[in-house]
């Protein structure tokens, strides 16, 4: 619509034939703020600009007066003087939105207004209403940085998320689309029951109805049909105005996988525990007791050859029984206890019997001190001790004894084994409790599992195992166990 103009002289004073009295509540008005306001003549010149206005040229009103648009603002002067040019010819141009960038090298946003002004029924000009949104556009423009931040940040968090609204899907994220082999162009819209594989969408249904947001699983479908295990955390969300779900996901494939072969280890695990606990176990037993039936009738003389069988078997049920034990261990991480009240010299006098028959004719040495009772597993204390006795046997000269000793303390006892063998290199301690380790040069007996394991029962048991060796004191093996094994 066409508009009225003030004509003002070029000094920027209202002519007297405006009223006196109605002066101030016209300045006011033409100075309201958030809007600039000022007249174009027929030639683009300013006749008048409220402070605003005046403000925005960043020139002092006397130095615009008078002035073309162009020259005004000569960063706007090209789409300005086009907009100009249609509303001379009558177009009313409304909020049509003009950036440059200013001599400093800020940007500007402006929306500009072109009104065509009429004076005593002749066009006079135009009246020229401006808005500057600098300020709303940076700030639009930080809130939408932010978002695509926050979009980021949920793509690193997760592998991707959706927003659905009752199952319609409003905004897909770049990871989950791929997930899906697609894009998120092509989901947007869709039904996210469409994506869901048919055994996960009763799952899916009851989840949204509830408004579950603890994690669960569901099986996605991709494009080629394939499924895809998905792990899924909801959130109730405000979405452009609306209440929304957000749902973030989680590709578990790598997850299942690893449980697949975790069972299947077990399932491993179970049948070779099977094969050699009893299969293996129960000949080498039949063994053993033919050899002792046969010595007791007097059909085998007890002679070099009696003992050397004897003695084989023996080795063979031991190192049986520390290839199951090593299996255990390396399968589930520790070696089974059943902790009950005892005396450690009881488990020190089985192994030193056990070790005396093996070696008649090696003399045992037996030292203790203190109170030796605790919580302990006897049988694996048993095994522990004669692991380290059958090791300072077969490593030391067999004219000199070896030396077991106990000593009890208030935090616990101190096992100790003592040879007179040849003395070990520093760097050689740590690695003598590696599994299938000969040990010392000298002796080749068991498949290297002994010292490895007796680590692992002392551990068991919250203790530990060192080793110290010197040429002067020969080699000892010290184990400390507290009063009490830890509960598992």
């Amino acid at each position: 619509m066409e508009q009225p103009v003030f004509p003002r002289p070029l000094d920027g004073t209202l002519l007297p034939a405006v009223p006196e009295d109605g002066r101030p509540f016209i300045q006011a008005l033409l100075n309201a703020p958030g809007w600039a306001l000022g007249f174009l003549d027929r030639e683009l010149r300013l006749r008048w600009a409220n402070d605003t206005l005046a403000a925005l040229v960043g020139r002092p009103l006397a130095a615009q007066l008078g002035r073309a648009v162009g020259e005004l603002w000569p960063a706007l002067s090209a789409p300005l003087m086009a907009l100009c040019a249609r509303a001379l010819k009558g177009e009313v141009i409304s909020g049509t939105a003009l950036t440059c960038t200013t001599p400093e090298g800020a940007a500007l946003h402006l929306r500009v207004s072109l009104l065509p002004a009429v004076a005593g029924g002749l066009q006079s000009g135009l009246t020229l209403l401006a808005q500057d949104e600098t300020q709303q556009v940076r700030e639009q423009n930080f809130l939408q940085q932010s978002a695509e931040c926050m979009k980021s940040l949920v793509d690193i968090s997760c592998d991707g998320y959706i927003i659905h609204d009752g199952g319609t899907l409003l905004d897909v994220s770049r990871g989950c689309a791929s997930l899906f082999d697609c894009t998120p162009e092509e989901l947007i819209g869709d039904q996210l029951m469409n994506w869901t594989a048919p055994e996960s969408r009763p799952v899916f249904a009851e989840a949204v109805r509830k408004g579950t947001d603890t994690p669960y699983e569901v099986f996605g479908l991709r494009r080629d049909g394939r499924r895809i295990p998905l792990q899924v955390v909801a959130r109730e969300v405000d979405y452009r105005g609306q209440r929304a779900r957000l749902v973030a996901l989680w590709n578990i494939s790598g997850h299942k996988a690893a449980q697949e072969a975790a069972a299947r280890d077990e399932s491993f695990r179970e049948q070779l525990l099977g094969v050699v606990g009893h299969e293996l176990s129960a000949p080498l037993k039949s063994l053993a007791l033919g050899l002792n039936h046969l010595q007791q009738e007097g059909k085998l003389e007890d002679g070099p050859a009696a003992r050397q069988l004897t003695s084989a078997a023996r080795r063979m049920d031991r190192m049986l029984r520390e290839l199951l034990d090593f299996i255990r261990a390396r399968m589930t991480g520790s070696l089974p206890l059943n902790p009950a009240p005892m005396s450690l010299e009881t488990a020190m006098a089985r192994a030193m019997e056990e070790q005396q028959k093996v070696h008649p004719e090696r003399p045992l040495i037996r030292a203790v001190e203190g109170d030796l009772r605790g919580q302990w597993d006897e049988t694996r204390l048993t095994q522990l001790l004669e692991i380290l006795l059958s090791n300072a046997l077969q490593h030391s000269p067999s004219g000199n004894p070896v030396e077991l000793s106990a000593k009890g303390r208030q935090d616990g006892v101190t096992l100790a084994v003592l040879d007179k063998g040849p003395p070990l290199l520093p760097e050689e301690h740590e690695a003598l409790f590696e599994p299938f380790r000969k040990g010392r040069k000298q002796g080749r007996e068991g498949m290297g599992l002994g010292l490895y394991l007796s680590r692992r029962i002392a551990e068991a048991h919250g203790g530990r195992i060192t080793v110290e060796s010197s040429l002067e004191r020969g080699t000892c093996f010290k184990v400390w166990l507290p009063r009490q094994a830890p509960v598992y």
